[in-house]
């Protein structure tokens, strides 16, 4: 090398190192200040942060999740001796000091917090203080840090009511390097580059590093070549800054290392002439540690604002001789004020209530006056009126010898407020529930094995309020039996590990004067020692000697229906057990018979249930009777019966003792001074022919008296595979009606009622047909057998109202303002909210008239529970929905319950019109039931007129209104509004003789 090249090489050297220290040394002065200054800022508000804390009386907890350490600040935590445990064991001592029964209740909340739920944990839970008490802490944090994986690393929280003091301080280090030369001991990258071409000429060892790559691979080339900046527009800004002011000062600019992480940064650049070229020495200043100081800052105030808000905690500061003068946000919205409104100077007048004027302006002058801490807790009212409870709790300022200021805390507890007040109210109505309920409260001291009751639980002993001993604690075995003791005993110690559940055990107690008494007492252990220990317990005593002198009693009837005295249920699955095991042995077979009274509901409507009972109790003394000694009848419930026969050859001598047993039930029972008659419908299967467990067997009996009943009743059927197979078709044929229904499947037709005399359409009856896909319109006949006593039956029955309105509205809007009739079942009848339900249903069409529905029910729904369904009748009469009683003269109505009814009309039954022309009884009824209706002065209709002469024969005996296939067929809504204007009646009705109107 030449000495001129020498020299140049020198010289950059020279110049390098010189503005290179220069740059350094200014940024880090710089960096120093503004590090120092944002660290006062830190110490500042963690200060402000203590000296809440402080004010509130509360404490501030840290939890590290992945270590599961709990740490502690705060004198708070000084009432529970925690600061007297090495820190290592707080944690785990901390946890020993909640109340068991909490347990389960942090739990949630603290997953639901940790698993980022919900924002906020919060929980109130009880711990014990160094006295043994227990205090009701209130526990509020979030998660505040979260690994890569994204799980929660730290939570931070408050406790009580108080700002928790946290410790926020991170320390802000900055390595320096320490290098022997210019370059090494520059920290930051450094270098130089010409502006011409902007190759760099010379770099320092920190550049290298920032880049990842050796100094022979950086020297020669340029920035974009390197991909050094993170965008295209980083580079951009730094050649546009240079070109406009001619040199670089503290740009903010983003670096990139070769694995792709970004650097942020502040470049300083200004121009030097190395040998001729315009060139310009720079410094890239890595501020990554002093983001992360301002992220730590912020992240601090954040904390600052979040512990207020999470334990609805404001901060506020008064002077004494202007007022408030300060308040953050938490404190408006205590008072009900958007953040940053003018601050109430007549704050007593305008927030304090009436009552607590003289308490807050005597507390202010007392921590005035005597520097003392300030300390309430008063109702305030908010800028909407609202009274609300608010805790205050603040410390003077004192300078110079005088109070200058006031600063604290203030904090919302009206909800902690009124659940005092609710507790209090609900202790009250707990005395006096248990005076009422005659329960004894005990205290049981459990380290001194002592006693001691309230003056009802000394009653349940036999101790009268004088005894001298009711007024000391006794030994918990003198109040027990001996024999007893080892129960309690037990009994506690089940309590004790597992002291969630209560304890509960019924001893005896001995009686002054003799005797003993039964009690049933319920605990629950409300105070334990350090080491976990029970040491109190809290209970109460009920007498239930009564109770325990009825359970010989119970046993005894556990076995036999109590209203029958038959075996029930539990014995007759011993008795079929045993009887199965006897006809294997033998080889011989086994009837097992389910037998169900036709005709005992109606009996037991009309005549009450104590005549159903009697009923039930001579059917059972029959039943006996009719068997032999080896069979075996039980009752399982209502009016149904097994029958078991035992050694049996066929099926010839089952149906014998059937058809004895059938012959027995079917003879008349007197019932007072009435004589009524029921039936029995019998289903039967023979074991083992069917192979079948028990269960199966007597369910098999039953599916074959189902189909009895469906045959007719009044008889006996044997199971078989095809009568399981009908059971089960028709469970297939409900679930297509139910979907039927659903699917619109069925529709209303309207049967014309006529005034026979003057020619006149008067209403209409809506009868139901089911257009089914498959087999066209189909009759009642082949659905309401399968919805009658299912839940489809109301279902069904509010579609059939609901529809019939609809026809009735499409009527009134043609013109034509009629009655639509609708069938009611009984149990839809007999819902407690029918007429309600009614009323709303007509609400829907207000333009239509009420009375344009009209119900019509049967004998058996109507005299069901007389009284409700009389009620239930009369509310309908009152919103003009009237009622018609539907083939009367075929149930058991009485004079006097007919009169008890308020109904609007009576319609003789088809069959008694169809017979009348012919049979005198048909006649005589006719008669007797037309006559009736005038006299009771309802109206009467004839269905099932299907003959000129019979309308004739009704007009004759007084009855105008009819309907039937004489008149007209059911038939749509359309073809209804079609017949009607054009129907006139028979020239035979139109000149016979007027009787008694009934219109």
């Amino acid at each position: 090398m030449n000495v001129t090249n020498l020299q140049l090489v020198l010289a950059c050297a020279t110049v390098l190192a010189l503005l290179g220290a220069l740059l350094w040394a200014l940024v880090r002065v710089r960096t120093f200040n503004t590090l120092q200054a944002e660290h006062q800022a830190l110490r500042q508000r963690e200060q402000e942060l203590i000296s809440a804390i402080r004010a509130s009386g509360g404490g501030q907890w840290e939890w590290d999740v992945r270590n599961r350490q709990l740490s502690f600040h705060g004198h708070f935590y000084a009432q529970f001796g925690l600061f007297e445990i090495p820190p290592e064991k707080r944690t785990a001592y901390w946890t020993s000091l909640r109340h068991p029964d909490d347990a389960a209740r942090l739990a949630d909340p603290l997953r639901q917090a940790m698993d980022g739920e919900v924002h906020t944990y919060e929980a109130e839970l009880r711990v014990r203080d160094k006295n043994g008490q227990w205090r009701w802490v209130l526990s509020r944090g979030s998660v505040t840090q979260h690994g890569a994986d994204g799980k929660p690393l730290r939570m931070v929280g408050m406790s009580l009511d108080v700002t928790a003091r946290r410790a926020t301080e991170q320390a802000l280090r900055t390595s320096e390097a320490k290098y022997n030369t210019i370059y090494q001991a520059l920290p930051d990258p450094a270098g130089i580059s010409r502006v011409a071409d902007g190759r760099y000429i010379e770099v320092n060892p920190a550049f290298c590093q920032l880049l990842g790559r050796p100094r022979e691979d950086v020297v020669g080339r340029t920035s974009a070549e390197l991909n050094i900046w993170a965008t295209e527009h980083e580079r951009t800004r730094l050649l546009e800054t240079f070109a406009r002011d001619g040199q670089v000062d503290k740009l903010n600019l983003v670096a990139r290392k070769l694995d792709g992480t970004r650097v942020p940064g502040l470049m300083s650049a200004y121009p030097v002439q190395i040998d001729g070229e315009e060139c310009f020495v720079f410094v890239f200043h890595d501020i990554t540690q002093e983001q992360h100081a301002r992220d730590a800052l912020q992240a601090s105030n954040s904390l600052l604002q979040q512990a207020g808000r999470l334990a609805r905690l404001g901060v506020w500061e008064d002077m004494p001789a202007r007022g408030p003068v300060y308040w953050s946000d938490v404190c408006y919205d205590i008072h009900g004020l958007p953040p940053g409104s003018p601050l109430p100077q007549d704050y007593v007048q305008r927030h304090v209530a009436p009552a607590w004027h003289d308490t807050f302006r005597n507390a202010l002058r007392r921590c005035i006056r005597e520097r003392v801490e300030w300390s309430l807790e008063i109702e305030i009212v908010r800028a909407d009126g609202r009274l609300v409870w608010m805790r205050s709790l603040g410390e003077p300022v004192i300078e110079n010898g005088r109070v200058v200021r006031i600063r604290g805390v203030m904090q919302d507890i009206d909800a902690s407020k009124r659940a005092e007040a609710l507790v209090r109210e609900r202790e009250a109505l707990l005395s006096l529930t248990m005076t009422a309920a005659s329960l004894g409260r005990w205290d049981w001291d459990l380290p001194a094995g002592t006693l001691q009751g309230d003056a009802h639980w000394q009653h349940l002993r036999g101790l009268q309020p004088g005894d001298e001993s009711a007024a000391r604690p006794q030994p918990w075995q003198d109040c027990v039996v001996p024999e007893d003791a080892a129960k309690i005993t037990r009994e506690l110690e089940r309590h004790t590990a597992q002291p969630d559940t209560h304890f509960d055990a019924t001893w005896r107690i001995p009686l002054p004067h003799g005797g003993q008494r039964w009690l049933r007492n319920l605990g629950k252990t409300v105070a334990h020692d350090a080491s976990g220990a029970p040491l109190r317990m809290l209970g109460v005593s009920i007498d239930v000697t009564q109770q325990r002198e009825q359970e010989q009693q119970l046993q005894r009837l556990a076995h036999h229906d109590a209203l029958t005295g038959l075996p029930n249920r539990v014995l007759l699955a011993r008795k079929l057990t045993e009887a199965m095991a006897q006809a294997r042995v033998q080889g011989s077979l086994l009837g097992v018979a389910y037998l169900d009274l036709d005709g005992f509901k109606p009996v037991n409507d009309r005549h009450g249930h104590d005549a159903g009972d009697r009923l039930l109790v001579m059917a059972a003394g029959r039943l006996t009777r009719a068997l032999r000694a080896t069979d075996c009848v039980a009752r399982l419930g209502g009016d149904e019966f097994v029958i078991l026969l035992p050694g049996l050859h066929g099926a010839t001598d089952c149906e014998k003792a059937l058809r004895q047993v059938m012959a027995s039930i079917a003879a008349p029972y007197a019932l007072g001074n009435d004589c009524v008659s029921v039936t029995a419908s019998i289903g039967y299967t023979l074991f083992p022919q069917d192979d079948a467990d028990a269960d199966a067997l007597v369910r098999h009996a039953d599916q074959a008296m189902y189909a009895a009943k469906q045959a007719g009743r009044n008889r006996y059927h044997q199971f078989d595979s095809a009568s399981e197979r009908a059971a089960q078709q028709v469970q297939a044929d409900t679930a297509r009606v139910q979907a039927a229904l659903q699917g619109g499947q069925f529709m209303l037709y309207l049967q014309p009622k006529v005034d026979m005399r003057l020619g006149t359409v008067v209403g209409a009856e809506a009868l139901a047909r089911w257009q089914h896909p498959e087999q066209g319109v189909l009759s009642p006949a082949a659905f309401l057998p399968l919805i009658e006593g299912t839940a489809l039956e109301i279902a069904f029955g509010t579609w059939v109202v609901d529809t019939a309105l609809e026809m009735a509205q499409t009527l009134h809007a043609q013109g034509l303002n009629l009655t639509i009739s609708v069938n009611i079942t009984a149990p839809h009848l007999q819902q407690t909210d029918f007429a309600p339900w009614m009323a709303s249903r007509l609400a829907r069409y207000p333009q239509l008239p009420r009375s344009s529905l009209k119900i019509e029910i049967t004998e058996t729904a109507a005299l069901y529970n007389l009284a409700p369904v009389a009620q239930t009748l009369l509310q309908l009469r009152e919103i003009g929905v009237n009622t018609a009683l539907d083939d009367f003269g075929t149930g058991y109505s009485s004079l006097t319950y007919l009169r008890r009814l308020p109904l609007d009309t009576l319609k003789i039954d088809q069959s008694f019109v169809r017979g009348m022309m012919g049979d005198a009884g048909d006649l005589a009824i006719v008669q007797g039931v037309i006559g009736l209706a005038h006299s009771f002065g309802y109206h009467v209709i004839a269905e099932g007129v299907e003959t000129v002469p019979q309308g004739s024969m009704l007009l004759e005996l007084g009855c105008r209104l009819a309907q039937g296939y004489c008149i007209a067929r059911p038939m749509p809504l359309q073809d209804f509004i079609a017949w009607a204007p054009h129907w006139q009646a028979p020239a035979p009705w139109r000149c016979s003789p007027d009787s008694q109107v009934t219109i």
